[in-house]
């Protein structure tokens, strides 16, 4: 009796074991190409549910889903790729069911299995070497000029000096409505390792030091897990020359963007 007993427990273990064992994570490569919905006319940042795609990949990199994220270029046009871990393909298409831009077709989704053979990882480029202040900061270069752009209610201004004696220099102004809404001065210094520092000073309030997380030959981003909103700070060249520019970071506990896109402009 006690024999069967201990049988049936055995087995009843086993049964619920099974019922609430969850699969293991397998790892996925995913392709983010242009869909049908693409607007060619218009660069990423302008394209229509931009934000909230930011939002949701903000969201996966907070869970650990997304292991490692890139942009690259091949002969038609500019791609993502994404390596994440989720339990089968099916979890990998429910991580993107609220993005809007999948949803809408204007980016397609292509999952494939990733079957590493050894393990490891990608580090990001190193920053270039530091020389002197002068010789880095011109690797910034790319950002000097004046830029206009308009987003909604708002149109912005920018204008940056280009580098000499280790600073360079920018101003900024915003109009809403046609009205002063708020005017910036800004400058990127160098610390002692080379690192490039964003301070901006805007109007009313005191200004914040952002340090480079990453940077390359046409964009950077700074960042300052500190502050309140903005925690970050990005700035990228386009391919069509223009200058993309955003704020972003978390408020009330949710991530948050603000697109600044910009094209070349009069210096008057």
């Amino acid at each position: 009796m006690l024999r069967h007993s201990l049988a049936l427990i055995c087995l009843l273990w086993l049964l619920a074991a099974s019922a609430t064992a969850q699969p293991a994570p397998e790892l996925f490569i995913v392709h983010l190409t242009t869909g049908p919905a693409w607007d060619k006319d218009k660069p990423a940042p302008q394209q229509a549910g931009f934000a909230q795609h930011s939002q949701n990949l903000s969201r996966l990199r907070g869970l650990g889903s997304i292991l490692v994220g890139a942009r690259y270029q091949d002969s038609a046009a500019d791609k993502g790729m994404l390596i994440i871990r989720a339990a089968n393909r099916e979890a990998v298409t429910a991580l993107f069911e609220p993005d809007p831009m999948v949803r809408d077709k204007l980016f397609v989704l292509d999952i494939a299995a990733f079957k590493p053979f050894y393990d490891g990882f990608v580090p990001r480029p190193a920053p270039p070497a530091a020389t002197d202040a002068a010789s880095s900061l011109n690797n910034l270069a790319w950002m000097a000029g004046c830029w206009a752009g308009k987003n909604g209610r708002f149109e912005f201004r920018e204008h940056w000096m280009r580098p000499a004696g280790g600073v360079m220099l920018g101003m900024g102004r915003t109009l809403m409505d046609g009205k002063l809404s708020s005017t910036e001065a800004m400058r990127i210094t160098l610390d002692e390792a080379g690192t490039p520092l964003f301070t901006p000073k805007p109007s009313g309030k005191p200004e914040a030091t952002f340090k480079a997380i990453r940077f390359d030959a046409g964009s950077i981003v700074f960042e300052n897990p500190e502050k309140d909103f903005p925690q970050r700070v990005l700035y990228r060249l386009g391919a069509d020359g223009s200058l993309q520019a955003r704020i972003e970071g978390q408020t009330n506990g949710r991530e948050r963007g603000i697109d600044f896109p910009m094209q070349r402009a009069s210096c008057e």
